[in-house]
C-alpha cells in the first residue's frame, strides 16, 4: 500500500511585524527526506515513517518544511513555494492508499489564515474522499472546520514542553494502519472551547493540564475510542478561529466521538479559572529583587516577552538596558539575534572592545537599535549559528546571527560559559527547558515586553472571535461543535 507523508510546520505570530521568508525554513523534497533527514529524529514525521515501515507500507515522502525557529506571519510567496513542492511530489504518485502528515496547526500567512486547512483541502481534492488522511499536530494547534472536514483523524502532542513528538506521529500512523489493514472507519468529532491560554500556563506536568490529560487517558480506555486530544490554540495569533479544542477519533461510532469530545470540552471549561503561570511570574524589577535575596545561584529568569520559540524576533533589549542601568554584574543574558552586530564583533576578534548597535528598544520596530560598548570574550559556530559572547558593563551577553530557541545547554557551553559562575541567567524563553533544570537553583518568569507578551488580557486583539476567556469573563457557554 502506498502512503504519502510530509512535514510542514510554522507557529506564526501575528504581532511580530517581521514576515517569515523561505530562507528561514529547512526544505527537503522527495527522496532528499530519506537521504538528508537526520534532523527529523525528534519529529512526528519520524514516528510516522517508522510505524508505516513496520506495517510494510510503501512510504512516499513529499516535503519537509521545518523553520529554523518560529516567527512572524509567513510570506505568501514562501508558503506557495512549500505548497507547490508538496503538491508536485504528491502528483507524482497514483493509486494512493493513504496520507499521513506532520503539521503544526498554527501556520498563518500574510493573507491566508488557515494554511493547514488549505493543505488538507488540496490533498483531499487530489486523493479523493475515500482515501484516509491522518495528521499529527502540535498541542498549540488552532483547529478549524476546514481541517476537520478534510482529515479523517487529528491527534496532538500531550506534553508541553513537547517531548512526545515522535509518539504523536506514531499514533497518527497507527490510526491510518488500522483504517487500511483492519478496515476500521475513522470517525472524528470535536468541540471549540472559547479560551486562549499560553504555554506558560499549561505545562503538562503541572495542574490543571495534568488532570485534564488524565481525562483524555480515561476517554482513550473506551474500546470504541482510538485517540483523543486537546489542542490549546496559539495566543499570539490574531485570527477569528483561534480557540482551544477537544478532538476524539472513534472506530466508526459518530455518537461516541461526539459525546466524548463534548465531555472533554466541558472538563476543560470547568478549569478555566485554574490556569495560572506554572512558574512564579513577576515584573522584571520584582524578579530581580527576589533574585538579589537568594543565597544559592544561578537564578534563572525567563525573558518571556521575547520568546523566539513562540514567534518573537529575539531582538528586544529592554531588559538588558534595565540590567545595565541598575549596575547588575555576574549576569548572563541572551541570546539576542542581530546578524550585523555578530559580524562586526567577529571581524574585530576576541578581546577587542567595540561600539555596536544592538537589537531593538521595544515592540516598535522603528525605535532603532541601542548603542552599546562591549568586549568580545568568545566567538563560536554551533550548528549553523554563529554567536559571540560579549561583555557589556559586567553583563555577559550572547549575540547570534540567527534566532536560537534556548533549549540546548551545549549551545551555551560552546561559548565557554560556566553557568555556575553567574548569579542570574536570563534567557529569552517562555519557560526553562528541562535540559537546564539541573543547573537552576530557582526559576522565575519575567513579564517583559515583546511579541510574546504574557498578559493576554492586555494584548490588542482585533480579529479573535469574542467573547473569549480570559479576555472576557464569561461563565456559561455552549461549546460549539466543528462543522
Amino acid at each position: 500500500m502506498k502512503i504519502i507523508v510530509g512535514l510542514i510546520h510554522h507557529e506564526s505570530n501575528s504581532f511580530n511585524p517581521e514576515l517569515t521568508d523561505i530562507e528561514e525554513f529547512k526544505i527537503l523534497k522527495g527522496e532528499e527526506i530519506r537521504e538528508k533527514g537526520e534532523a527529523l529524529t525528534r519529529t512526528s514525521l519520524k514516528g510516522i515513517i517508522d510505524v508505516l515501515v513496520k506495517h510494510n507500507f510503501e512510504v512516499l515522502p513529499t516535503v519537509v518544511a521545518l523553520p529554523t525557529s518560529e516567527g512572524g506571519l509567513v510570506k505568501r510567496e514562501a508558503y506557495n513555494y512549500i505548497k507547490e513542492i508538496y503538491l508536485e511530489e504528491l502528483s507524482k504518485h497514483e493509486k494512493i492508499d493513504g496520507v499521513c502528515l506532520d503539521l503544526h496547526g498554527s501556520m498563518t500567512t500574510e493573507d491566508l489564515d488557515d494554511a493547514e486547512g488549505d493543505i488538507l483541502a488540496e490533498t483531499r481534492k487530489m486523493v479523493g474522499n475515500e482515501t484516509p488522511i491522518t495528521v499529527a499536530l502540535d498541542m498549540h494547534a488552532m483547529v478549524t472546520d476546514k481541517m476537520m472536514k478534510n482529515a479523517d483523524a487529528l491527534v496532538s502532542y500531550r506534553t508541553a514542553p513537547h517531548l512526545d513528538k515522535y509518539e504523536t506521529g506514531a499514533k497518527a500512523a497507527d490510526m491510518l494502519a488500522k483504517a487500511l489493514k483492519e478496515n476500521i472507519k475513522l470517525t472524528m468529532a470535536g468541540y471549540k472551547i472559547p479560551y486562549l491560554v499560553s504555554g506558560e500556563k499549561s505545562e503538562t506536568d503541572k495542574y490543571p493540564m495534568n488532570e485534564l490529560l488524565r481525562r483524555i487517558e480515561e476517554v482513550d480506555k473506551d474500546q470504541e475510542v482510538l485517540y483523543s486530544s486537546y489542542c490549546l490554540g496559539f495566543p499570539w495569533a490574531d485570527v477569528e478561529f483561534n480557540t482551544a479544542s477537544s478532538i476524539v477519533v472513534a472506530r466508526g461510532n459518530k455518537n461516541k466521538a461526539e459525546s466524548k469530545a463534548r465531555y472533554l470540552a466541558d472538563e476543560f471549561w470547568k478549569k478555566r479559572y485554574d490556569f495560572k503561570f506554572t512558574t512564579p511570574a513577576y515584573s522584571l524589577e520584582e524578579a530581580l529583587k527576589i533574585a538579589e535575596g537568594e543565597r544559592e545561584f544561578p537564578i534563572f529568569i525567563m525573558d518571556s516577552g521575547d520568546n523566539p520559540g513562540a514567534g518573537s524576533n529575539q531582538r528586544i533589549v529592554e531588559p538588558l538596558i534595565y540590567l545595565k542601568s541598575k549596575g547588575y554584574k555576574r549576569v548572563l543574558y541572551g541570546s539576542v539575534c542581530d546578524k550585523e552586530a555578530t559580524e562586526k564583533l567577529k571581524q574585530a576578534g576576541i578581546g577587542k572592545q567595540q561600539k555596536i548597535l544592538l537589537g531593538q528598544r521595544n515592540t516598535d520596530p522603528q525605535s532603532g537599535k541601542v548603542e552599546l560598548t562591549c568586549t568580545t570574550k568568545n566567538i563560536r559556530k554551533y550548528g549553523d549559528v554563529t554567536s559571540v559572547l560579549a561583555q557589556i558593563n559586567g553583563i555577559d551577553v550572547i549575540i547570534s546571527d540567527k534566532k536560537v530557541v534556548m533549549t540546548d545547554p551545549e549551545f551555551v557551553f560552546s561559548l565557554g560559559v560556566r553557568l555556575e559562575e553567574y548569579r542570574i541567567v536570563m534567557f529569552k524563553s517562555g519557560y526553562l527547558a528541562p535540559e537546564y533544570k539541573p543547573y537552576a537553583r530557582k526559576v522565575m518568569l519575567a513579564l517583559t515586553p515583546g511579541y510574546t507578551y504574557q498578559e493576554l488580557e492586555k494584548i490588542p486583539y482585533k480579529r479573535v472571535k469574542r467573547p473569549i476567556f480570559p479576555l472576557d469573563k464569561i461563565d456559561t457557554i455552549e461549546p460549539e461543535p466543528f462543522s
